[in-house]
């Protein structure tokens, strides 16, 4: 990344040449917020982390990168957005963070009238390409408007074949301040019809999943996801409606190739392999579909 002043200022190349999140020269698209490109790895990694917020409500990482390890914030309350010390000084200037850490009150990139600061050039209207961005590199995944913290509460999930209390309980999700989340778990839902997954509901999260390898199961592995997508639909809210949901559907290794084809048809999205950097087992990855932005991180 330190190379793309040099590049611009001296090589003459194009700074929509070079991404400005790593300075990769491989560009696959262009950064929403300001002038320059972004590639594949790093496309992914903003749509995944930009809307991103931690436990005091303010945004996790670097509004240029959407990484960062220590982050400067902006002062203007109605914004927040932070920028790490690599991009500032790469891309306004050497020291320029170190002369932001001596101001009392600073107001950053997004907010001052100055649209230029070195390399680091803000787009016109980019809120309309900030929406257009993931409107075409997102897969479709729905975005919603992050919480503040005060606004958060626990939430209902249904979990098939699978009971996940006890992950949900360490992430948070469902033992709070706010209150206590509900976990319905169902193992055999053969007869389960349409009006009892709409009386236990609304789901704010539908989890299931195949069997573990080595594990004995009742029916051929296809019969969990189609089973699970069965149920999915008897959940999934309205299109009209504006209440955040999710679901998610994991094989553990089990259904075949064209299992899988047939799930990315049904689910339409295609599966993400996730592997297990310290698994104690054999399996050390699953498969799984979902419509969380994330999913990949």
């Amino acid at each position: 990344m330190n190379l793309i002043a040099h590049e611009v200022n001296e090589n003459q190349r194009s700074i929509e040449e070079i991404c400005i999140c790593c300075g990769s020269f491989q560009i696959h698209t262009q950064h929403p917020l300001f002038h320059g490109g972004i590639c594949t790895p790093c496309t992914e990694n903003f749509l995944e982390t930009f809307f991103l917020y931690d436990e005091d409500g303010f945004p996790a990482f670097c509004t240029i990168c959407c990484s960062g390890k220590t982050l400067l914030m902006c002062d203007d309350p109605t914004c927040n957005r932070c920028y790490c010390l690599e991009c500032l000084d790469v891309l306004v200037s050497p020291g320029t963070a170190e002369k932001i850490k001596a101001m009392n009150t600073w107001l950053c990139f997004m907010c001052v009238p100055l649209s230029s600061n070195g390399l680091l050039k803000r787009k016109k209207r980019w809120r309309a390409k900030l929406k257009c961005f993931y409107d075409q590199e997102s897969n479709h995944l729905e975005i919603y408007q992050p919480l503040s913290p005060w606004e958060r509460k626990p939430i209902n999930v249904l979990s098939l074949f699978d009971n996940i209390t006890t992950e949900m309980k360490n992430l948070g999700f469902l033992g709070s301040s706010l209150g206590d989340g509900r976990l319905i778990y169902l193992d055999d839902v053969t007869n389960v019809l349409r009006t009892d997954v709409k009386g236990w509901g609304p789901f704010d999260f539908i989890f299931g999943s195949t069997p573990p390898v080595g594990n004995s199961y009742e029916h051929p592995p296809a019969w969990y996801f189609y089973q699970y997508h069965r149920i999915l639909q008897y959940g999934i809210p309205l299109e009209s409606s504006q209440r955040p949901f999710f679901w998610m559907f994991v094989d553990n290794l089990v259904l075949e190739k064209e299992d899988r084809e047939t799930a990315s048809r049904f689910f339409k999205t295609e599966a993400v392999t996730i592997h297990r950097e310290h698994a104690e087992t054999v399996q050390n990855a699953v498969i799984l579909w979902s419509n969380i932005p994330s999913v990949k991180r």
